[in-house]
Formats: structure tokens, sequence, C-alpha cells
């Protein structure tokens, strides 16, 4: 009887280890879908999107296959006095079974006392693994060092920047459309708009919100919204494209045909121009388009000669 009471007590630990293990995978995929944004936020617990996500189970299972690289893990937390750990699961850091790893915390994290707080809890870390380091008296499975992300992993606090705008068609064929962001506060809106607005999600919180009020690229309009902290861009006028905190647009001014790469809500954190040469004798719509072509890198077409030859600029920034 004793016997099977084990097996039995085995079998609900297994499955319950394994339940766990399947909502960690499913909220790593939700918060993989939500976090395309390039380089580190400006919240306290940057993201860093060089890091790779993995799970505890791929760290335990492979450690060979991450190890000195920068990973992005979900499990509990626990900062205590030997036992600095991130575990597979609560009922694997209450029992100690095995499926822990060493961490240590790094200068861009929260402090020590901070991320106490969130003791026994499930936590989102990002630092670099390493197979070999397996913490106090070799008892875990590798560690996590110069961790630069701790924080509270929450999967409701996520939402859908797309959800924050609405576009309205009146009586009158005219439209009305609102931006808000994540408090529900209007960010951008305008009514009695004769033309509809296309609306494009630039990275995690920024939307594009771009209106064509003539033929050709000289007569697009843009304005940005950044719903998660609460800021709007100036409207720029014949707009190419945007790509992560980024937008590109084309200028003519003092006869001189240009394009401007500059960060979209700060002017002096980047602003680069890209002169124009040989441009076609025209004063408008040169620049036919853009195109990104990888991370920080776009291609430029514009017209070139009295021939109008299509000509490619390629364009790298931040």
């Amino acid at each position: 009887m004793k016997n099977k009471k084990q097996v039995i007590t085995i079998i609900l630990s297994v499955l319950i280890t394994l339940a766990v293990a399947l909502g960690i995978l499913f909220g790593v995929k939700i918060y993989q879908d939500k976090q395309v944004e390039p380089g580190y936020s400006e919240t306290q617990n940057p993201a860093n999107q060089s890091a790779k996500d993995v799970t505890m189970i791929q760290l335990i299972a492979a450690p060979e296959k991450y190890d000195g690289q920068l990973v992005r893990v979900i499990g509990v937390g626990n900062l205590a006095f030997e036992s600095n750990c991130i575990s597979l699961s609560k009922e694997d850091l209450k029992y100690g079974v095995g499926h822990s790893i060493w961490i240590e915390l790094g200068e861009k994290s929260i402090s020590y006392e901070e991320a106490q707080k969130y003791n026994g809890e499930y936590v989102i870390i990002e630092g670099v693994f390493d197979k070999d380091d397996c913490g106090h008296l070799d008892m875990f499975c590798g560690s996590i060092k110069n961790i630069s992300r701790y924080e509270l992993w929450d999967v409701y606090k996520y939402y859908n920047p797309l959800d924050m705008y609405s576009i309205t068609k009146n009586d009158d064929l005219t439209y009305t459309y609102t931006v808000v962001d994540k408090n529900d506060n209007v960010l951008f809106s305008k009514s009695n708009a004769t033309h509809e607005p296309t609306v494009e999600q630039v990275n995690t919180y920024i939307l594009g919100l771009k209106v064509q009020t003539g033929t050709g690229k000289s007569t697009n309009w843009a304005v940005y919204c950044d719903v998660e902290n609460s800021k709007v861009s100036e409207t720029f006028q014949y707009v190419l494209m945007a790509q992560g905190n980024y937008v590109i647009y084309a200028n003519y001014e003092n006869g001189e045909h240009s394009v401007i790469v500059q960060n979209i809500f700060d002017k002096s954190a980047y602003y680069k121009k890209h002169v124009l040469t040989d441009c076609s004798p025209v004063a408008a719509d040169v620049v036919i388009g853009a195109k990104p072509n990888g991370a920080g890198i776009a291609v430029v077409t514009y017209l070139t000669g009295n021939d109008y030859t299509e000509t490619e600029l390629t364009i790298k920034f931040p």
C-alpha cells in the first residue's frame, strides 16, 4: 500500500511538472509574439531583442546549445542565501527536484532587494547562460549571469496595440479616427477627415497612421503614436517607410533632393540627411519608394537623369 501511494505521488508530480512546462511554453510564445522591437526599451527592465527566447526545459536538456549566449527565459525566481535560482515550476523550487538554474544579477538589472519581492513568483529574466558554472555546491543546471532584466511575468499585462485605434466613417462620408494609449487616454484624434488612414504597427508599441492625399509618394503624410509611453510624433510629409524607432521620408529644399532618416519622437536623438545626386528634372516624386532590407537597412528607389532611370540607394541606420 505504501509503495502504491508513492507511485501515485510520483505520477502526480510528473503530471504537474508537465502541465506547468506547457503553461510556460505557451507564455513564452505569447511574449515572443509581442516583443519585436530591436534594442533596449526605455523602461527600468529593458528588453534586449538580441536575447534568444528559450525555455527552462531547453536550457536543462541541451545546455551546450546555449552556452555563452544571451538568453531570455521564464521561470520561478528565488533570491536567497546560497539559493539564487530560477526554477521550472513552483513545485520544483519548493521540493528541489533538480530543475533549477543558478542566477546572478548584473548592473543593468533591478536591485537584489527589489528582485526578492518576486520570490516564488514567475519572472522573466535576460542574461548570459553558462553551462559549466552550476552555482552553490554544483547543485544547479548551469547558471545565468550578468542578468540585465529581472521582472515579474504577467502574461495578462500585454495587449495588442492594434486594438488601440478606431476609425469611423461618418454620414457625410468623412472619417473620424482616434488612437488611445494603454490607459485609454486619447493620443491623437481627427474628425471630418476626407481620407481614410491606413494603420501599421511599426514596432511593439508604435502605431503609424498614414494618409494618401493625392497620387505619388510626395502626397503621403503620417503620424506615429507610442501607445505604451503615451507619445505622439510630429506630422511627417513624403513618408517612405518606418522601421523600429525610425521614420524615413523624402525632402526637397533649396533645389536639393534628399532622403532623411530620423528618430520618430526625438530628432535630436538621430537625424541624418542623405543627399540624392543626378536627380531627374522634376520637382516632386523623384523618390518613388523604399523597402526594408533587414534590421537598420532600407533600399530607396529614386529617378535619375533625363531618362528617369530607377536608381537604388542603400541606407543604413541604427
